[in-house]
């Protein structure tokens, strides 16, 4: 192997940091900008985390229990379950409405995940379902697509940068609030 030109994509991949962006690669040449692969790279932050974990929504997921799923805190009015209804189903909504045929309405069973979501075990796969879905359209978009606007599901029309970036502090937010939750409910603070 000679130069970067003849490595495997693995390869080059580790070498820049984005193995886990599912980036498209052709004879060793990352196909998308600098500013898409930063906004790629927040976005999986928020969501799976690999570099400041403790923050993203897959690793708070991941620290509740069963019991910790239905649980609703004293003066509280949703549980961890509905918070993640509301994740997934936002998820859904916005890319749906940026990229897709804008049809999807808030009362589409479709946005309660399968089976309502009775488990977490439903939650984790329908939930990367919906970021595979959003990283997808964002990894086929150019630098100067950001900046194109798009609908929201309120129909107000959003540069695409405004819409990927309310999608990543989405995660985060509701991230720290399952772990509240979680923490209320576990007697710690971890």
């Amino acid at each position: 192997m000679d130069g970067a030109d003849d490595q495997e994509p693995e390869n080059l991949c580790s070498r820049a940091k984005l193995d886990w962006c599912s980036v498209q690669i052709r004879k060793g040449q990352i196909m998308i900008g600098p500013a898409v692969s930063q906004l790629v790279y927040l976005l999986n932050e928020a969501f799976q985390g690999t570099e400041r974990e403790w923050h993203a929504l897959g690793t708070n997921l991941r620290s509740i229990t069963s019991e910790d799923w239905l649980w609703v805190p004293p003066d509280g009015v949703r549980s961890i379950r509905d918070i993640v209804i509301h994740v997934g189903g936002s998820k859904l909504m916005y890319h749906n409405h940026a990229f897709g045929n804008g049809q999807l309405t808030w009362d589409d069973p479709v946005l309660c995940g399968p089976d309502g979501l009775s488990s977490l075990d439903l939650a984790l796969p329908w939930l990367k379902f919906g970021h595979e879905q959003l990283r997808a359209s964002l990894v086929a978009l150019s630098d100067a697509d950001l900046l194109v606007e798009r609908k929201t599901p309120q129909g107000r029309l959003k540069e695409t940068r405004w819409i990927i970036a309310t999608m990543i502090e989405h995660d985060l937010y509701h991230a720290g609030e399952i772990n509240h939750i979680r923490a209320l409910h576990q007697h710690n603070d971890l």
